[in-house]
């Protein structure tokens, strides 16, 4: 599954990851793409660490991805 939450602030992209961690079956990964540190720092891995995911950010010229799997 892949998420692009760039351009998106707010509550926008914390609300779209939650529903779509919701849907993700142990040892299925997720893609999200956002351009936003902030989002990344305060919304992204706060949710990914409370929803037992394991997960590694890179960066790729203006836009953080980060790739996320849940445990089993």
């Amino acid at each position: 599954m892949e998420l692009d939450l760039t351009g998106l602030c707010c509550a926008v992209p914390q609300l779209t990851l939650y529903s779509a961690l919701k849907k993700l079956k142990p040892g299925m990964e997720i893609r999200i793409i956002t351009d936003d540190k902030v989002v990344l720092e305060r919304d992204i891995i706060p949710l990914l660490s409370t929803n037992d995911m394991d997960y590694s950010v890179k960066q790729d010229q203006d836009n953080f991805v980060v790739t996320a799997f849940k445990r089993y």
